[in-house]
């Protein structure tokens, strides 16, 4: 049987900045060779592509105002190493990638090599699958495959070290993006940075052409594991929302509905917990489920993909904010499947949206009626009448599958500056604690003010302010990717943030 061997020095080489090392895949003996058919390169794509061992993104649900600082008061257990080491995260600090180091957390600073780790994967694949035996069906799925998680991937990546597409008061092409490397082969010259207007234009690029090869199979058999036809047009729906380019957006999702992926009426659904725990309207106990919302198992799950292991909100010096609870309405039935109530003072909540799945992250249905209902209200604002009532309709689409039948009443249209704050805070409550959302969503917004508050011991407050269009909307690039190479210039950075 066939082995397939990943060079282990190149993707270390990846990692800490794509500097020089070889080929991803190589020769090295008669028991390990490079791949020949297209199942090889799939299963390359299963194992290192897809990096359903690895937490890309574990810190930026800490930057929002989704999390708040909790007052434990004189409690010495949670004021631990562990626990103190991510007042640096919390606090938008610049160095927090040397701070984290220092404090034994570095695999939470380091979506940028996990990242292009993932990219040179899809590389490999795209650079040497039309070379291999196999089907026209297989050689158009497992590409197809490959162009959207690189398309995703370097999404993930302009977006946590490059300023917003969108940003007022210039345009992308002005902007510092991040390497762009579509080869497994590097040179022996690390890459300098390319624009966003580049990054944004080779996204588009990957996407398109998956959507177009995984339509052409529209293969729905795959596992929620894999990417399908209708994952790749949600994600289109997703670069296009960020671009601005409504249409294309529209586009997409209109493509995405015509497989008519399910909506989950919470209203008739049944969490799957251990038999030894006995549900009741006091108790679900959601975080016991095989089958919550970040899972394989929920109805509308597309795709879901990634590990668990981010920077816990609850037994710690970080909390569910009051903000994020607040926008729950009495009759959200959301709330009991994403926070669970508990009997702590100084920790009302804690997130339960993954339940035991283990899993990072979930594309749902929800998320394509939520970007194309922004699509309609932006077109709205700008004077297309009939788009109003449209957006209206996938507002209501989500609404009617959340809140509780006995109270529920549809969203009627007003102005078109109502309009965008519904949909925004639909957006936000259906999403939230899924990184990177929100946080990506606060810099497509104009990047707002945002105050994180901390409590000492003594239970003394103290905030850090996140100021308006502040350099700490783009994290800095990780002192081990700028050490190993010289041409990757670093972000901008705020001064060390002081305790007010």
């Amino acid at each position: 049987m066939k082995k397939i061997y990943i060079n282990v020095c190149f993707a270390f080489m990846a990692v800490a900045a794509l500097t020089s090392c070889g080929d991803f895949l190589e020769e090295t003996s008669q028991d390990e060779f490079k791949p020949e058919t297209v199942e090889d390169y799939q299963e390359i794509l299963n194992g290192e592509g897809y990096g359903l061992t690895t937490n890309i993104d574990p810190i930026t649900h800490v930057f929002t105002d989704d999390v708040q600082g909790a007052n434990v008061g004189n409690n010495t257990y949670y004021y631990s190493e562990d626990n103190l080491a991510f007042k640096d995260v919390y606090a938008w600090q610049p160095n927090m990638d040397q701070l984290l180091t220092v404090k034994k957390k570095t695999g939470f600073y380091d979506s940028y090599q996990k990242l292009f780790k993932l990219i040179m994967a899809c590389n490999t694949v795209l650079g040497e699958v039309d070379n291999a035996s196999g089907t026209e069906a297989e050689h158009l799925q497992t590409k197809g495959e490959a162009l959207a998680l690189r398309a995703y991937y370097y999404w993930y990546l302009v977006n946590l070290y490059a300023k917003p597409y969108n940003m007022a008061g210039t345009t992308p092409d002005q902007l510092q993006g991040v390497p762009l490397v579509l080869t497994s082969e590097i040179k022996n010259e690390g890459p300098r940075r390319a624009s966003v207007a580049d990054i944004y234009g080779q996204i588009t690029s990957d996407v398109e052409q998956a959507c177009s090869l995984l339509e052409q199979t529209k293969e729905t058999s795959i596992s929620k594991f894999r990417i399908n036809w209708i994952a790749a047009h949600l994600l289109a729906s997703r670069v296009y929302l960020y671009m601005e380019n409504w249409d294309k957006v529209i586009e997409h999702v209109d493509k995405a509905l015509s497989g008519n992926p399910k909506m989950c009426d919470l209203n008739h659904y049944t969490l799957k917990v251990p038999s030894n725990y006995r549900p009741n309207q006091n108790n679900n106990f959601a975080e016991f489920a095989s089958n919550n919302f970040i899972s394989g198992d929920f109805p509308e799950t597309i795709f879901v993909g990634g590990a668990s292991g981010k920077i816990s909100i609850a037994g710690s010096l970080l909390c569910v904010s009051d903000d994020i609870i607040d926008q729950f309405s009495s009759d959200d039935l959301r709330k009991n499947f994403m926070l669970k109530p508990t009997p702590y003072m100084y920790y009302p909540y804690t997130e339960i949206k993954a339940g035991t799945s283990e899993r990072g992250y979930a594309w749902r249905t929800a998320e394509l009626y939520l970007n194309r209902a922004e699509a309609y209200a932006a077109k709205f604002a700008a004077g297309d009448a009939t788009s109003g009532e449209k957006a209206v309709n996938d507002i209501n689409t989500i609404r009617k599958n959340r809140i509780a039948t006995a109270s529920y009443t549809d969203y009627q249209l007003g102005t078109a500056d109502e309009l965008m704050k519904k949909v925004r805070a639909e957006r936000r409550v259906e999403l939230c604690f899924e990184n990177p959302h929100r946080w990506f969503d606060l810099r497509r917004y104009g990047m707002p003010e945002l105050k994180h508050e901390w409590y000492d011991m003594s239970g003394n407050k103290t905030s850090f302010v996140l100021e308006k269009n502040d350099p700490g909307y783009v994290l800095q690039i990780p002192l081990e990717a700028t050490s190993a190479n010289p041409n990757l210039e670093q972000n901008p950075a705020h001064a060390v943030r002081e305790e007010k």
